[in-house]
């Protein structure tokens, strides 16, 4: 990964900054959010045909993750929560298009979330973290293509037979289900709070219950209702407690030491 990402430079940044690069990265594990600033940088220095120093030299990638992460965590959390819930119906009826632009809007905001947070938390556990950043935002990924499926195809079949209401559905189980797996990395790391955690986990297997109840059937219809709700109460309460406290470390880390 470290050769392959250094050999995305110049040569001429290379000469100049790649063995001095290679050793700041091996130093500590490369997260998601880190591997996308250094392929930025490397773009960039490609466009201007001269090297310059990525974000990771600067030593401030890691605090750059957990603000940005934060902030992506939070939103995300909130988005995902309102799309479920006006997707449902249960409360209030929307425009389909209106739920779909939350939807999308929701998926990148995880991506960027994800991204952000499991760079942070691959100090502790690389391999973990990885796992955790690339099942829910695959599922992200799913869910964003069955959204634009519904937009444009409707209720024809766009894979097989699946028509994209079920590729949508397919891409929310895994972004749920990575969540609850996120959270667990999380949990482990203790890298951020473990209470925010278990929240984000416990709404993540309500839901992907609730969901799985509903497919199935001989459940009463209050007991998916409430199921839901909670669920969807707890993954937001999760996500945003989670992008609380990421914000609130990138503050202590940031804030000046006393000589």
């Amino acid at each position: 990964m470290i050769a392959f990402l250094i050999r995305c430079y110049p040569s001429s940044w290379r000469a100049r900054y790649g063995d001095e690069f290679a050793a700041l990265l091996e130093e500590r594990p490369v997260g998601p959010f880190d591997v996308a600033d250094i392929l930025l940088g490397a773009l960039d220095a490609r466009r201007r045909s001269r090297g310059h120093a990525a974000t990771l030299s600067s030593g401030r990638g890691f605090t750059m993750s957990l603000r940005i992460g934060g902030i992506a965590a939070i939103l995300a959390g909130i988005l995902w929560a309102t799309s479920l819930v006006l997707a449902s119906g249960t409360i209030l009826e929307v425009d389909g298009i209106v739920t779909g632009l939350l939807l999308v809007a929701g998926a990148v905001t995880l991506l960027v979330a994800l991204a952000g947070l499991s760079a942070f938390q691959a100090r502790a556990h690389p391999l973990l973290s990885w796992v955790a950043f690339a099942v829910p935002a695959a599922g992200a990924v799913v869910s964003l293509v069955g959204v634009a499926g519904m937009t444009f195809v409707g209720d024809r079949p766009m894979v097989g037979d699946l028509s994209p209401w079920y590729i949508w559905v397919f891409g929310t189980l895994t972004v749920f289900l990575g969540s609850g797996l996120f959270a667990i990395v999380t949990y482990r790391t203790a890298a951020l709070s473990r209470i925010a955690a278990i929240t984000l986990g416990v709404g993540s297997v309500a839901v992907t219950l609730a969901v799985l109840i509903g497919a199935v059937g001989g459940v009463p219809e209050a007991i998916g209702i409430v199921l839901t709700l909670a669920g969807v109460v707890s993954f937001l309460v999760g996500w945003c407690a989670l992008g609380v406290d990421a914000i609130r470390l990138d503050r202590i880390s940031a804030a000046p030491r006393p000589a």
